[in-house]
C-alpha cells in the first residue's frame, strides 16, 4: 500500500448529522482528535485540511480544534486521508459473513457498507445449492442448518 492512498477510516458516518463547520468548545473531554488529516467528507466537498474531535459514536466538530482541548487520544493524521468508509454495491459477502461475522476482510479496506444479494444468495437454500456449496461450508466450519432466511 506504499503507493495508494491511505485512509484512516472512521467507523462513524460523517453525514449522519449536520456538523459546525467552526469547533465548539467541548461539554466534556472529547474521546478521539484527529489531527492534521485531509477531510473527504463524501459529500462531494472538496476535501480540505481540518481536525475532527469525537464523542462516544459523533463527530462532533469538524475544524481547528484547540491545541489543548481535553482528549483520551489523539491520532495523528498529517498525510492521511480521513473519510467516512467506503460502500460496496455488489460485495456478494454473504457467505464470508458466517466465516467472519465481523466482516474485518471488508472493514480492513474501508468498506462500512455493502449492498448484498444479486446473483445469489445465502437462502433460500434447497438440496442442489446445498450440495453445491458444501465444500466451502466444510472448508470453513460453517453448519449449514439454514434453508431460509
Amino acid at each position: 500500500m506504499k503507493h495508494a492512498v491511505i485512509v484512516l477510516l472512521l467507523l462513524i458516518a460523517m453525514t449522519n448529522n449536520a456538523l459546525p463547520a467552526t469547533p465548539a468548545k467541548p461539554a466534556h473531554i472529547y474521546d478521539i482528535i484527529i489531527r492534521n488529516g485531509l477531510v473527504i467528507d463524501g459529500t462531494g466537498k472538496k476535501a480540505r485540511r481540518a481536525d475532527l474531535a469525537i464523542v462516544g459514536d459523533r463527530i462532533v466538530s469538524i475544524g481547528k480544534i484547540a491545541v489543548n482541548a481535553p482528549t483520551h487520544r489523539t491520532i495523528d493524521a498529517k498525510g492521511l486521508v480521513v473519510a467516512p468508509g467506503f460502500i460496496d454495491l455488489l460485495g456478494q459477502s454473504e457467505d464470508f459473513l458466517l466465516v467472519d461475522p465481523r466482516a474485518m476482510s471488508k472493514v480492513m479496506q474501508g468498506v462500512t457498507t455493502e449492498v448484498t444479494g444479486e446473483g445469489g444468495s445465502i437462502a433460500p437454500l434447497n438440496d442442489a445449492l446445498v450440495a453445491e456449496n458444501r465444500d466451502f461450508y466444510d472448508r470453513y466450519g460453517v453448519k449449514m442448518d439454514w434453508r431460509t432466511l
